[in-house]
């Protein structure tokens, strides 16, 4: 997404794996209508197409990197999925504005998911350590149980971490909301 000379900023703490919900009927919800009605949100680096309609009506709520203290903030991310290793597809939902980005990924294999938030960014400290995220909850909702590249995908998805910087400090992460995307083809 934002480049190869980036530092991804983020490890979870035992990946907390849970079950998926699958509903068939998720692609009737009145979001998705909504979604229609607005322009795709783009990354800075990514090929903008004009026609493209909103991924993402994810709020993704975070403080201490990027302060978004309001719903319009926290609207401006879009969606993307594709297969990492083979067999488990990833689903990013954030942005990124040329020296980092942010968000978060939903990996999903086998009717199961984990949620990790992430922060990227092109400075580089040495010595650094990397923030850990504990999930206090998750859950998704798919409209099917298994995709392959070029499929559409539709989603919910709710759910709350908290990351354990430096010095303990905590912070909250926390997104909910529909998104949808097409699985990318390589």
């Amino acid at each position: 997404m934002i480049g190869s000379l980036i530092s991804c900023k983020s490890k979870s703490k035992d990946k907390q794996w849970d079950n998926a919900g699958i509903d068939p009927t998720i692609i009737q919800n009145n979001s998705f209508g909504l979604l229609n009605q607005e322009d795709e949100v783009f990354s800075v680096l990514e090929k903008q197409n004009t026609v493209a309609k909103r991924t993402s009506g994810v709020l993704y709520f975070t403080k201490g990197h990027i302060d978004l203290s309001d719903s319009n903030s926290a609207r401006l991310n879009n969606c993307g999925a594709y297969f990492f290793h083979g067999d488990t597809l990833s689903i990013n939902i954030g942005i990124g504005n040329g020296f980092g980005g942010w968000g978060f990924i939903i990996n999903y294999e086998d009717k199961r998911f984990n949620t990790e938030p992430y922060f990227e960014t092109d400075l580089v400290i040495d010595g650094e350590a990397e923030p850990v995220y504990e999930i206090v909850y998750q859950k998704l909702a798919l409209d099917k149980s298994f995709y392959k590249p070029g499929d559409s995908l539709f989603g919910k998805i709710d759910f709350r971490a908290i990351e354990i910087g430096q010095d303990s400090e905590k912070i909250e992460h926390s997104g909910n909301g529909y998104f949808r995307t097409r699985v990318a083809t390589q």
